[in-house]
């Protein structure tokens, strides 16, 4: 039997990175079903317990390293891992433990990573050192190879996969059959925002939404991916928009989040994997970029340019929304071309790994 520790923001409520782990670890036991999963984890227990797998104390060392003695593979990732943005700290904890990985467990592999360049050189150099270190690492996108190649990562092999989460298919619970009968009939547009500086996108986006209800006589859902922040943005635009508004309030797993944002007809985000949601399925995307994955997620998929979330004004959402709508046919056919691919390249990335074990 083999063991496998899967190391990542897990355990914190946000969906997008549930769905990466729910789409690793569904890989992980399709290629290898004898393997043994260990996550380390903010919420050990939920992890468990949503994941069918072992949580581990992502803080408390001494379960950590005994998991990591007994591990064939640490897998780092997916997500944005390695970067400083969020926080200074946040890159020493992942590139922590992944050194910790290569003295204790037989192999360690970086997974399905969106790199972005640090601000901070020290955070650089040891990206550099950590990562050249490793048995493998594929990234998300192309972005991520080429900053790679900037740090000078060139010993592992890398290779380009894409985000676990377009390997998920949706689930029709009877909690999201519940949301979605909530809703009612009519055209309904989704709207993914985040908390984010000083408020001036989500400001102009309420703004905006209460345009396009007014314009096209459409419903607006907002669609909270990382609670309780979101929740609370999502209260208070959904105030701004008024009665053509409701908020997703059953808290959802990623694939229940997957199905209702499948049944939408366009959706408008800051989230990356709200994005992801609604392309999978062919729903029209109009994105918001608040981070550089945002504009990687953006170009793979062959989409118009991403609105810049720190000059946002409320007109170039609503014109960015009314082209999208009035091309829904077009652009639901372009994405589904577009997506085939990188379904392809995402089953590489638990592949590659699962070699990895022997």
């Amino acid at each position: 039997m083999s063991r496998i520790v899967v190391s990542g923001y897990y355990g914190f409520q946000n969906l997008g990175d549930e769905a990466v782990l729910a789409a690793t670890v569904q890989e992980l036991r399709r290629l290898r079903p004898d393997a043994a999963i260990a996550v380390l984890s903010a919420s050990p227990e939920e992890t468990s317990r949503v994941h069918g797998v072992r949580g581990v104390p992502r803080m408390a060392p001494g379960p950590l390293c005994a998991a990591l003695r007994q591990a064939d593979l640490l897998l780092c990732g997916g997500g944005s891992l390695f970067q400083d943005a969020t926080s200074w700290r946040s890159p020493w904890y992942y590139l922590g433990v992944l050194s910790l990985g290569r003295r204790l467990a037989r192999r360690t592999a970086v997974h399905a990573q969106g790199i972005e360049s640090p601000s901070r050189a020290l955070v650089r150099a040891g990206i550099a050192h950590v990562l050249d270190r490793v048995d493998l690492v594929t990234v998300r996108d192309r972005s991520s190879l080429a900053v790679l190649a900037a740090l000078g990562v060139r010993r592992p092999r890398i290779a380009l996969s894409a985000d676990p989460a377009w390997l998920l298919t949706p689930d029709w619970s009877a909690a999201a059959a519940a949301e979605r009968e909530r809703w009612g009939g009519g055209p309904r547009f989704g709207l993914a925002l985040r908390p984010w500086g000083s408020g001036l996108a989500v400001r102009a986006a309420a703004a905006a939404a209460r345009t396009v209800a007014a314009r096209l006589g459409v419903r607006w859902v907002l669609l909270p991916m990382h609670r309780p922040g979101d929740l609370a943005v999502a209260d208070a635009v959904a105030a701004e928009i008024g009665a053509a508004a409701a908020v997703v309030r059953a808290p959802l797993g990623p694939r229940e989040m997957l199905a209702v944002i499948g049944t939408l007809d366009l959706v408008v985000g800051m989230r990356l994997h709200a994005l992801l949601f609604a392309a999978a399925q062919g729903v029209p995307v109009v994105s918001v970029a608040y981070d550089q994955k945002v504009t990687a997620f953006v170009r793979d998929l062959g989409e118009p340019a991403p609105l810049p979330a720190e000059a946002l004004a409320a007109d170039d959402v609503v014109r960015a929304v009314e082209a999208a709508a009035a091309d829904r046919a077009g652009r639901r056919a372009r994405l589904l071309t577009a997506v085939a691919p990188l379904r392809e390249r995402a089953a590489l990335g638990p592949a590659l790994a699962a070699e990895l074990l022997g």
